[in-house]
C-alpha cells in the first residue's frame, strides 16, 4: 500500500508537470487538466483498494492522452505546437475539409507573421504603438485569410484569444 501511494504521488507530480507545460503552450488543453482534477478529486473522496486502483488506471490513461496529444501537432500535419494552439482557436465543428485545410494555412501563416513581426520591434509590449501593430497584424490576416463561414463577431473574438496567447507566450521578446 505504501509503495503504491508513493507510485501515484509521483505520477501525480509528473502528470502536474506535464499539464502545466502543456496548457501554457495550448490554453485549449484545459479539458485534460480538468479530467485530472476530476481523477484527484475522487481520488481523495475515497481511499479503499478499489478506489486507488481505478484512480491508478485512471491516471495512467490520462498520462497515454497527454503523450498522444504532445504529437498531435505532427499528425495534424503542423511544424509546432504553437502553430497547432492557433489552429485550435480557430477552429469550428461546422467546418467542412477545405475550410479546415485554410484553417490549417491560416494558423500556419499567422504565427509566421507575428514572430517575424515580433522580432522587428523592439521590446513590443512595453508600447501601446507596438501592441497595437501586432493586434492589428493579427485582425487584418483574420480578415483577408479566414473562410467566408466566420462573421465578423467571431473574427473580433478569435482576434482578441489570439492576442491574448501571444501576448503570454511572446511578452518576453525583445
Amino acid at each position: 500500500m505504501k509503495k503504491k501511494n508513493l507510485v501515484m504521488k509521483d505520477l501525480e507530480e509528473l502528470i502536474q508537470l506535464k499539464l502545466d507545460k502543456m496548457v501554457l503552450a495550448n490554453p485549449n488543453r484545459i479539458n485534460f487538466y480538468e479530467r485530472y482534477q476530476q481523477i484527484i478529486t475522487d481520488y481523495n473522496s475515497e481511499q479503499d483498494r478499489a478506489t486507488i486502483e481505478k484512480t491508478f488506471m485512471n491516471l495512467m490513461d490520462l498520462a497515454n492522452s497527454l503523450d498522444q496529444e504532445e504529437q498531435r501537432y505532427v499528425r495534424e500535419g503542423f511544424s509546432s505546437d504553437e502553430e497547432l494552439s492557433l489552429y485550435d482557436m480557430l477552429f469550428r465543428e461546422d467546418l467542412s475539409k477545405s475550410d479546415i485545410r485554410k484553417i490549417k494555412e491560416v494558423a500556419a501563416n499567422l504565427l509566421q507573421k507575428i514572430k517575424s513581426k515580433i522580432a522587428e520591434l523592439d521590446h513590443w509590449t512595453d508600447k501601446q504603438e507596438t501592441k497595437a501593430v501586432v493586434d492589428t497584424l493579427i485582425r487584418d490576416t483574420l480578415w483577408a485569410e479566414l473562410p467566408e463561414s466566420y462573421d465578423e463577431i467571431s473574427i473580433s473574438e478569435y482576434r482578441r484569444r489570439i492576442y491574448e496567447y501571444i501576448y503570454v507566450r511572446y511578452k518576453e521578446v525583445a
